[in-house]
C-alpha cells in the first residue's frame, strides 16, 4: 500500500509528455517553413513568382494521428506585383508615346492622359503598394506607393480644377521651372531604388535603371526650357516605351507558370555575395 503524497498529474504521463514534444516539434517546423517561405517572396524586390505546385494546395487538412491534432494549412498570399508593374507598364508606355510625340502635334496637351494616370496608374499602384505591406514586402510597398502617388500629382497639373497650371499663367517659365526640380527629385529618388536591385534580377534592375534614364533625359529638357518635341523629350519617350516593355516582361514572368501557360520566362536572378 502506497503511502505517498503525491498527486498523479496526467499531463505528466510518458504519453502524454512524448505527445506534447512532438506537438512543439511540429510547431516549429510549421513555423520554420513559413519563414522560409517568407524569405523566398523576399528574394526578389518586385517578384515571388510561386508556382501553385511549390506552395501545396489550398487550405488542405493535415492531421497526425499519434498527437489527434490537426493542423491547417494554407498558401501564401497572392502577388500584387503583377497587378502594379502592370498598372505602371500601360500608364508609362501612353506616357512614352505622347513624349516621342508620335503622329501628335508637338504642342498639344497631355490631358487624354488623365484618366489612366490618376486611376489605373496613380490609384493602382497605390492599391498594390499596400497590398505588398501587408505581405511584408517593404520594397515594393514604397515603390508601388511612390510612383502610384506619383502619376497621381502628375494628373494634378492636368485638371484645371486643381488651378496649377491657372496660377502660373502669368509666369510659364517658372512654372516649367519647377516642374522640371519636381522630375530631378523623382530622377534622384529612382536611380537611388535602382540600386536596391543590383543583387535581386536583371530584369527588376533594367526596369528601375531605364525609368532613371527616363525622367533624366526628361528633366533635361523641361529645365534647359527647350520647345515641346525635342530630340531630348522624344529620347525621354522612347526610353520610356522600352522601360514599359520591360515592366510588362516581368509581370508575365510572376503570372506565367505551368498551370496556365506553355512558358515560363526568366528573370535573370544577379549573383549574391
Amino acid at each position: 500500500m502506497s503511502t505517498s503524497n503525491e498527486i498523479f498529474d496526467p499531463e505528466k504521463s510518458p504519453n502524454n509528455m512524448a505527445a506534447n514534444s512532438m506537438r512543439r516539434q511540429s510547431r516549429q517546423q510549421m513555423n520554420q517553413q513559413f519563414q522560409h517561405q517568407r524569405q523566398q517572396q523576399q528574394q526578389f524586390p518586385l517578384h515571388a513568382h510561386l508556382e501553385p505546385e511549390d506552395v501545396g494546395p489550398f487550405h488542405m487538412d493535415q492531421m497526425d494521428v499519434g498527437m489527434n491534432t490537426t493542423f491547417r494549412t494554407t498558401a501564401p498570399m497572392p502577388n500584387p506585383g503583377p497587378f502594379g508593374l502592370c498598372a505602371f507598364a500601360l500608364t508609362a508606355f501612353c506616357m512614352g508615346f505622347y513624349n516621342l510625340r508620335a503622329g501628335i502635334n508637338p504642342n498639344s496637351p497631355a490631358n487624354a492622359l488623365t484618366g489612366t494616370t490618376l486611376f489605373y496608374g496613380g490609384l493602382g499602384q497605390v492599391i498594390a503598394g499596400l497590398l505588398e505591406y501587408r505581405n511584408g514586402s517593404t520594397f515594393g510597398g514604397t515603390t508601388f506607393c511612390s510612383y502610384g502617388i506619383y502619376w497621381i500629382s502628375y494628373a494634378t497639373l492636368l485638371i484645371p480644377s486643381f488651378g496649377v497650371t491657372a496660377a502660373y499663367a502669368d509666369y510659364p517659365d517658372d512654372y516649367t521651372t519647377t516642374v522640371g526640380i519636381y522630375s530631378l527629385a523623382w530622377t534622384i529618388f529612382t536611380f537611388l531604388m535602382w540600386t536596391l536591385t543590383w543583387r535581386s534580377n536583371l530584369a527588376s534592375s533594367l526596369v528601375f535603371f531605364c525609368l532613371g534614364m527616363t525622367y533624366l533625359l526628361g528633366t533635361v529638357s523641361t529645365l534647359a526650357h527647350l520647345e515641346p518635341g525635342n530630340i531630348v523629350q522624344r529620347a525621354s519617350g522612347g526610353i520610356g516605351i522600352i522601360t514599359s516593355c520591360i515592366a510588362w516582361y516581368c509581370a508575365m514572368a510572376d503570372l506565367s507558370n505551368s498551370q496556365n501557360s506553355y512558358y515560363t520566362l526568366p528573370l535573370g536572378q544577379l549573383g549574391r555575395r
